[in-house]
C-alpha cells in the first residue's frame, strides 16, 4: 500500500484483477468509493485531478459564486447527461432568460424573497404564467444542483406565490405592435448588413452577415405568416412555377420537444401568392441552402476517406454502411426553408430567430417594443394602407391570405390603422370638403 503524500485519497495494489491500481477517495458527503486502473501512474493522475478539483471548488464556494456561474455549470452537466438537442437547447434559452434578471446575485443569498422578486418583475414585463412556472421551477432546480454541489450550505425553503401574469390590453398591443414606415427601412437594412471578418480568422476575406437569420426574419416581414409557420416550411411548400407558398403546417413545443403539427386554424391553411420582396428572401435563403446541403456531402466523403484509413474488410463495409445511414437521416432532416444554421442542418429553433429580432430592434434603437409577431402585423398593416385603394382589393380575399378565421378579426385589428394614418397626412383648408 502507498499514501498518496499530497491531497486525499490512497492507492492500493490488489493482486488478480486485470486492473490491479485501486484509488480510494472520499466524495464531498464523506461518503468513501474505489476506483480500479491499469497502471498506479493512471491511479495517481485520477487523484491529483480530483484533488485539484476539490481545491478549485472551495475558491469558487469561499468568494461567493453568483447565481449566472452556478447555472452555466447546471447546463454544462446537463449537456453531458447527453440531453437532447433540442431539450437543452429550451432550457439553456429559458435559464439565460433567468440569469437576465438575477445572474449577479450571489447564489447563497437567494431565497424566497429574491425568487418572489424575480416572479413580479417577469409578470410586469407581460410574460405568461407558464413563463412564470417555467422561471420559477428553474431557479429551484439550479439551487438544489447547488446544495448537491455544495456550492451552498444546503437547499433554501422556498415559499412564493406565482403572480397573476400582467394584463395586456390586446387592442392596443396590436396597434403598437408593428413597424413604421422609416422604422421598416431600418429593419430592412440592419437584417442584411453585411461584415468581412479580419485576418487569420476562419472566413477572413468573405462577406457574412452580420445577422445569420436575416432573411428568415425578412420573410415573416415580406409575407406576414407565423413564425411558426415558416419554421415548418420545407422547400417542397415553395412553387417557383407559380411563385407561391403552401402553409399547411406549424412548428411547436410539445415537452420541449420540436414537432409538426396542423396550423392554428383551417383556415391557416392556405397558398399565397409571393410579392417580389418575398421571393428575393427566398432566393437567398436557397443560396443557405445549397451551401449547406454542399458542406453535408463533403463531410460524408471526408468521413468514408477517414473510414477507408482506418478499417478493411468486413469492417470497412460495417463502417461506411453506418456513416451511409447517418447521412442519410441527415439529408431527409434537411429540407427546411428556414433550417439550423449549425451542422446538420435540421430543423430550426424559434428561440435563435427571436434573440435576432431583439438585437436587429436594439440596433436600429426602436422606440416601442415590436415583438415577433409584430412583423406579421407590420406586413399586413403595410399591405392595406398601400393597396386598399387598388381596384382588385377584395378585404376577405386578403383576410383569407393572411389566415384569419374570420374578416372580423382583420378588420378590428387592422382596418382601422388608416384612420390614424389620417393624423399624419399634411392638409390645407383648400383639401378638406364642404359640410
Amino acid at each position: 500500500m502507498s499514501r498518496r503524500k499530497k491531497g486525499s485519497g490512497q492507492i492500493t495494489k490488489v493482486e488478480g484483477r486485470k486492473s490491479p491500481w485501486r484509488a480510494a477517495y472520499a466524495d464531498a458527503m464523506g461518503k468513501h468509493h474505489y476506483k480500479f486502473f491499469k497502471t498506479e501512474k493512471e491511479a495517481k493522475s485520477f487523484l491529483a485531478d480530483l484533488n485539484a478539483n476539490s481545491n478549485a471548488q472551495k475558491a469558487f464556494i469561499s468568494k461567493g459564486a453568483p447565481f449566472s456561474a452556478v447555472a452555466q455549470l447546471f447546463l454544462d452537466e446537463k449537456q453531458q447527461d447527453n440531453l437532447k438537442g433540442t431539450s437543452y437547447e429550451t432550457l439553456t434559452y429559458t435559464i439565460n432568460f433567468i440569469t437576465g434578471y438575477i445572474g449577479s446575485i450571489n447564489v447563497k443569498d437567494i431565497d424566497s424573497s429574491v425568487i418572489q422578486t424575480l416572479l413580479r418583475n417577469v409578470a410586469s414585463d407581460g410574460y405568461s404564467e407558464s413563463v412564470l412556472n417555467k422561471t420559477k421551477n428553474n431557479v429551484i432546480r439550479i439551487l438544489k444542483f447547488a446544495a448537491a454541489k455544495h456550492y451552498i450550505a444546503s437547499m433554501p425553503a422556498i415559499d412564493v406565490i406565482v403572480p397573476a401574469p400582467k394584463k395586456v390590453n390586446r387592442e392596443k398591443q396590436a396597434k403598437d405592435n408593428w413597424l413604421r414606415r422609416d422604422e421598416l427601412s431600418l429593419y430592412v437594412a440592419e437584417c442584411i448588413r453585411t461584415y468581412i471578418p479580419k485576418k487569420y480568422t476562419k472566413h477572413a476575406g468573405q462577406i457574412l452577415m452580420v445577422h445569420p437569420v436575416g432573411y428568415r426574419l425578412l420573410l415573416l416581414v415580406h409575407t406576414g405568416i407565423r413564425l411558426g409557420e415558416a419554421l415548418a416550411l420545407t422547400w417542397a411548400d415553395y412553387d417557383q412555377y407559380s411563385q407561391t407558398l403552401t402553409i399547411d403546417e406549424d412548428m411547436v413545443y410539445v415537452e420541449g420537444e420540436k414537432v409538426t403539427q396542423s396550423t392554428k386554424t383551417t383556415a391557416s391553411d392556405r397558398v399565397i401568392v409571393l410579392n417580389k420582396n418575398a421571393v428575393h428572401d427566398l432566393e437567398c435563403l436557397r443560396k443557405q441552402y445549397d451551401e449547406q446541403t454542399r458542406i453535408i456531402q463533403q463531410r460524408k466523403e471526408d468521413d468514408l476517406r477517414e473510414a477507408e484509413k482506418k478499417f478493411s474488410g468486413v469492417e470497412l463495409k460495417s463502417k461506411k454502411r453506418e456513416i451511409r445511414l447517418r447521412y442519410e437521416k441527415i439529408e431527409q432532416e434537411h429540407k427546411y426553408i428556414c433550417g439550423s444554421l449549425n451542422f446538420p442542418f435540421g430543423s430550426s429553433c424559434a428561440s435563435s430567430t427571436l434573440q435576432c429580432h431583439k438585437k436587429i430592434c436594439k440596433a436600429i434603437n426602436l422606440s416601442h417594443a415590436v415583438n415577433v409577431h409584430g412583423l406579421r402585423h407590420t406586413y399586413v398593416t403595410h399591405y392595406y394602407l398601400n393597396h386598399k385603394n387598388d381596384n382588385d382589393f377584395d378585404l376577405a380575399t386578403f383576410s383569407r391570405s393572411i389566415g384569419h378565421s374570420n374578416i372580423r378579426t382583420t378588420m378590428e385589428i387592422y382596418a382601422h390603422l388608416d384612420m390614424t394614418e389620417n393624423k399624419h397626412v399634411q392638409r390645407s383648408i383648400e383639401d378638406l370638403k364642404d359640410f
